[in-house]
């Protein structure tokens, strides 16, 4: 296997590690979601919702924040510490694994200053036609707000159709034990990711003189988003560019290359991929073209993928420097010959 696919390998494997390891906090959050489920029941209980006045709804918004709020917190306060320590064990074990990858010794980096950056770096995330630019403490807050616009949306619903307060109750109450728990999944698996992402990040900096810049690695199969499609096999600087997670719920890894200077010599090279393993010189562009047509309609859309087979469009044309979708409208008025060679 060579330097590179060494790499891929080792960080390939490691990311399984890392679902696993958000998907065990996961689990560890599920008694502070079932008190969440409690105490929004018991504060619906106490107020009549048989009726629609303003003053009354805004009064229990008030109520509901603050009993979200306080969830959140307590969340955040259980995950962020041991995604913190996570961080330092991720750039021990990133350090090692360059460290099989080439010839000089390699420096660590200060777990201090690990554990600041941990909590303080922003991450850069595609929400919609949005990018949300959000510290770890942040995506926690969205936890609690995503919560509160639920439950609210499901109260004024029940009031709308006539349903008693104790139904209302109850239909919060098992909305609650549903979906909270995707959403601190969605949360926590970003969190994780933006952790071993920031300690890999810094170890690549610490050892930048035997690196030469760090290559974008999409999880290859049909989940994998538009912006993720588009950056794999993208090329950056030590540092710079886009950095995981793209969006809530990331899987993407940037790669080490190293300097051919100092790597230690090896041969052959692969990847993982959903029908096994393939050549680490792969990208997502590539290997999609190599698909079923009726795969890349499912991954793509109809359209997109029409202009992908016939269009000459690669995926990066479907996306802006951004890394947001360009609409249909959008990609026609910027690539109208694409339109015309795929017959749209």
């Amino acid at each position: 296997m060579s330097t590179q696919g060494y790499l891929f390998d080792a960080l390939s494997r490691h990311q399984l590690f890392v679902q696993r390891l958000a998907s065990g906090h996961v689990r560890e959050s599920l008694p502070v979601l079932r008190k969440l489920a409690r105490e929004l029941r018991a504060a619906l209980l106490l107020h009549d919702l048989t009726s629609f006045q303003t003053a009354r709804i805004t009064a229990l918004q008030l109520e509901i924040n603050a009993i979200t709020k306080a969830a959140g917190v307590a969340l955040e306060a259980q995950t962020v510490p041991a995604l913190q320590d996570f961080a330092a064990y991720e750039a021990q074990f990133t350090q090692k694994m360059l460290q099989g990858a080439v010839t000089l010794e390699l420096a660590g980096v200060n777990t201090s200053a690990l554990t600041r950056a941990v909590a303080t770096t922003p991450m850069s995330l595609i929400s919609g036609k949005k990018t949300i630019t959000a510290t770890m403490a942040d995506v926690f807050d969205t936890f609690a707000a995503g919560t509160s616009r639920e439950v609210m949306t499901a109260v004024q619903a029940g009031i709308t159709r006539g349903a008693t307060t104790k139904e209302i109750a109850n239909e919060v109450f098992a909305l609650a034990n549903t979906r909270t728990k995707a959403q601190a999944e969605t949360v926590i698996r970003t969190a994780a990711n933006h952790a071993g992402s920031v300690a890999r990040a810094e170890t690549y900096r610490a050892n930048a003189d035997v690196l030469k810049g760090e290559e974008w690695s999409s999880v290859i199969d049909g989940r994998v988003t538009d912006v993720c499609m588009s950056r794999d096999g993208q090329i950056y600087k030590i540092g710079e560019g886009p950095h995981p997670p793209a969006h809530y719920n990331c899987r993407s890894v940037r790669i080490p290359l190293v300097d051919d200077a100092f790597k230690v010599l090896r041969t052959g090279s692969t990847r993982a991929s959903m029908n096994g393993p393939i050549s680490s010189q792969t990208t997502y562009n590539s290997w999609l073209k190599q698909q079923p047509a009726s795969f890349q309609d499912e991954v793509l859309g109809n359209t997109k993928a029409k202009l992908f087979r016939s269009g000459g469009l690669s995926l990066q044309k479907f996306v802006d420097d951004s890394g947001k979708s360009y609409t249909l409208d959008q990609l026609r008025a910027l690539e109208p010959m694409a339109f015309e060679r795929a017959g749209l």
